[in-house]
């Protein structure tokens, strides 16, 4: 039901979240081993810049960023599948294959994942949070903020987190995270290399590839990413999967 490498992956996260957490600094913090939401056996992996909320919000904290190792590890220990039950009572909080019901507005990003997905998949009739179904999502800085402020991402300890086996287990691979990550830490972290650049005005599109999947460097896709700008995105993607 779950992989070798992401169970493993969840092992390490949880015994790093464990040690972060011990130090009583670092109780309000965001978690540096923060996983994804999902499905963990999907061949698309997207990986965002951050997670688009205050982290002053406690309580989303806890939900989203320092429990996600630990409700995983509820779910792979117990062999749970994919389901819409809420991990927590009196929360809009759903769980981590698919954290939130409902819409959210035109811009925000998951809505153009939902309009991504639709675009590779030919779907038109789908419920919004279906892309959970197809693939697992994940961000690039496990500090949320509203605001990008980051040109150039630099942290060692989630750099190093990110090149885990199972994040290099998937068919492709849409880093959407704009220029966070430079074209050499991106081939370092990945293990891929510099295949061609499709990139216009305002739209990223860097193709990397090496002998089992290809990673796309995309733009932050929200707010006013064209419609156009994602099917070209999608046609790549279709085109190897």
């Amino acid at each position: 039901m779950y992989t070798e490498k992401f169970i493993d992956l969840v092992e390490k996260s949880n015994i790093n979240s464990k040690n972060f957490y011990s130090n009583i600094l670092n109780i309000e913090e965001p978690n540096p081993y923060y996983i994804g939401y999902g499905n963990p056996n999907s061949k698309i992996l997207i990986l965002g810049k951050e997670k688009g909320f205050d982290k002053s919000n406690l309580l989303q904290l806890k939900y989203e960023s320092i429990d996600n190792p630990m409700q995983w590890k509820y779910y792979t220990d117990n062999l749970f599948p994919m389901n819409t039950k809420k991990f927590y009572e009196n929360t809009n909080y759903v769980n981590v294959f698919i954290p939130y019901r409902g819409k959210q507005k035109s811009g925000h990003t998951w809505t153009k994942y939902s309009i991504l997905n639709k675009l590779i998949f030919s779907t038109k009739n789908e419920e919004y949070q279906d892309f959970f179904k197809t693939s697992f999502i994940s961000e690039i800085n496990y500090k949320p903020s509203k605001l990008s402020n980051i040109k150039n991402f630099k942290d060692e300890k989630r750099i190093e987190f990110l090149k885990h086996s199972y994040f290099k287990s998937f068919k492709v691979i849409i880093l959407a995270c704009g220029d966070y990550l430079n074209s050499v830490k991106i081939q370092e972290i990945f293990n891929v290399k510099l295949c061609e650049n499709k990139s216009k005005s305002r739209e990223k599109l860097v193709v990397y590839k090496n002998n089992n999947f290809i990673l796309i460097n995309a733009r932050q896709l929200s707010m006013d990413v064209k419609n156009e700008y994602l099917e070209r995105i999608s046609e790549i993607v279709k085109h190897y999967m």
